[in-house]
């Protein structure tokens, strides 16, 4: 008979997993995240993702603090599907979509896993500022940079800066003169004229500053292809 009891109180506790009705699937896939993830900004993509999860109470198919059921019940001789298997199943699947939705391109070989929570877990394994890896390739990155054919200055300049921001993320700033070398280094021949000026400079420049003297050396180069 005690025993018994027992079972009973714990099923009649057992939380109850219901369903995403079609209205929250709506807003979760409406909302607009202002960013994806890349390989150099996953502590700002960590930071804007929890508090959404946390909000939409989602975070608990990511922080395994709502486990997957069951599949099965049994009651007395008969066995049945556990609803609460099927709409956590379905509940979990929606949160992986979340998840890959923000997830960019370049980032997308490291989505694995079966689970919401078997996918974050892979993602924070790829990216964390624990992964002496990840260090590594940023610096690399970094001290390899160089302006690709095509490719406009402001978008350079992003580019750098994107790395320099994953580094001091991950507790690894880069300071600012190394910044700027760098990325002076890496500027494509017909910045030659430039970079000689900039390197000459005293005080030296400032990396906020590279963006107006670039563009003011792309406008320059531009005009005077057009009047020749």
């Amino acid at each position: 008979f005690l025993s018994s009891g027992i079972k009973i109180t714990a099923f009649l506790i057992m939380t109850t997993i219901t369903a995403f009705s079609i209205q929250e699937h709506t807003s979760h896939n409406s909302h607009k995240f202002a960013f994806n993830l890349t390989p150099n900004n996953y502590g700002y993509w960590k930071a804007m993702m929890e508090p959404f999860l946390k909000a939409n109470a989602l975070y608990c198919y990511v922080d395994n603090t709502l486990s997957c059921p069951e599949e099965k019940i049994t009651t007395g001789d008969a066995t049945t599907t556990n609803p609460n298997f099927t709409n956590w199943i379905a509940n979990d699947a929606h949160v992986r979509m979340i998840i890959i939705s923000t997830v960019s391109e370049s980032s997308f070989q490291h989505i694995q896993g079966d689970t919401a929570r078997e996918m974050w877990l892979s993602l924070a394994r790829a990216y964390a500022p624990s992964n002496s890896s990840h260090e590594f390739t940023l610096k690399t990155q970094l001290l390899k940079i160089s302006m690709k054919d095509g490719e406009k200055g402001i978008d350079y300049l992003s580019r750098a800066q994107e790395y320099a921001t994953a580094l001091a993320n991950i507790g690894e700033p880069v300071k600012d003169k190394d910044l700027v070398m760098l990325t002076i280094a890496g500027l494509r021949e017909e910045y030659h004229g430039l970079k000689s000026n900039l390197l000459a400079r005293s005080p030296p420049v400032q990396f906020n500053e590279l963006h107006d003297l670039i563009a003011d050396h792309e406008y320059i180069t531009r005009s005077t292809i057009s009047s020749s």
